[in-house]
């Protein structure tokens, strides 16, 4: 049965903290918060993880993303040029998807056949300071719920009552927005805004 943490945006407690990203380090999968809705994932250096991850998930790797913790973290997975450099810098932390091409820094096999990846840098500060002191990025995705389900996600013990059993840890941040983020697409040497959702782009 997985392990039901409290976490505080304010507060976040660095000794429980530091014990999230060891486990995240021997292959955890977590449930935790973001600044959209509640996310799983793991850790993008354990590849048997990521398999699994796919596995709970019922679908391939276009529904997974990773989350950087600063711009500066973003530029060693992604080809950006100085014009889009600008956007991510006047959007981000935010409730944005970044659709970049990926640089060959990815784990084999993570990407398959395709050439970019989406990349968010959340403002919630829970897993801002997750993914700052793991050292590596979150491998992410939507927690599945059914269309039921999406209208309680906010509440992270009904999560935890369906995943207890499928991931390893499940964090109470409390409430988020639960709106969906938006997706800006680079890949095209435009930027395309493929889907409109909690924020207007800068």
């Amino acid at each position: 049965m997985s392990e039901f943490i409290k976490l505080y945006q304010k507060d976040t407690n660095v000794k429980i903290l530091r014990s999230i990203v060891e486990k995240l380090e021997r292959g955890a999968i977590i449930i935790y918060p973001t600044d959209t809705t509640y996310a799983m994932g793991c850790s993008l250096n354990c590849v048997k993880t990521i398999n699994k991850l796919k596995r709970i998930k019922g679908k391939d790797d276009d529904n997974l993303s990773i989350i950087c913790s600063d711009l500066s973290d973003v530029t060693n997975y992604a080809r950006i040029d100085n014009q889009t450099y600008k956007v991510l810098r006047n959007n981000a932390p935010g409730a944005v998807t970044f659709i970049l091409q990926a640089t060959n820094a990815f784990p084999n096999n993570f990407l398959d056949n395709k050439k970019s990846i989406g990349i968010r840098i959340p403002s919630n500060n829970i897993v801002h300071s997750l993914v700052e002191e793991l050292g590596f990025p979150l491998v992410s995705t939507s927690v599945p719920l059914s269309v039921e389900e999406y209208e309680n996600e906010d509440e992270p013990s009904l999560i935890w009552d369906k995943y207890k059993n499928v991931v390893d840890i499940v964090i109470d941040g409390g409430d988020v927005p639960n709106e969906e983020s938006t997706i800006v697409d680079f890949t095209t040497g435009e930027m395309e805004i493929t889907r409109q959702g909690a924020v207007e782009i800068k």
